[in-house]
């Protein structure tokens, strides 16, 4: 594995790690003048783009890639429902959430065995 391909997977790994934090520890990440919901979603979907290389590379397991499809899913779903665009949202509804729950589940997939 190249250290470019290294920290490709280290960048997807940190913001499956982000998104999977409680909304007060993701506004602990940046500086205040940042939007926190924006910036949590937008660094997941740029190391997610990068998921085929890693596929190709056999750097990820299938159910590291499964979870990160249910992430990718639910959050586009919940972007499609205005109601859930605000930051209000972000921190308290219960999809929300259930997209954190997902990251957590690849935050552990990722840190296994690729085999899977």
């Amino acid at each position: 594995m190249t250290k470019d391909l290294e920290n490709k997977l280290l960048l997807l790994k940190r913001s499956v790690e982000n998104l999977s934090k409680p909304y007060k520890e993701q506004l602990k990440i940046y500086p205040n003048y940042v939007d926190v919901f924006d910036e949590i979603i937008s660094d997941f979907y740029d190391a997610f783009q990068l998921l085929p290389i890693f596929m190709e590379n056999k750097m990820v397991s299938y159910l590291a890639v499964y979870e990160l499809l249910r992430c990718h899913n639910l959050i586009e779903l919940n972007l499609s429902i205005e109601e859930r665009n605000t930051d209000e949202s972000f921190e308290k509804d219960t999809v929300w959430n259930l997209v954190r729950e997902y990251a957590n589940n690849a935050v552990i997939k990722l840190s296994g065995n690729v085999s899977d």
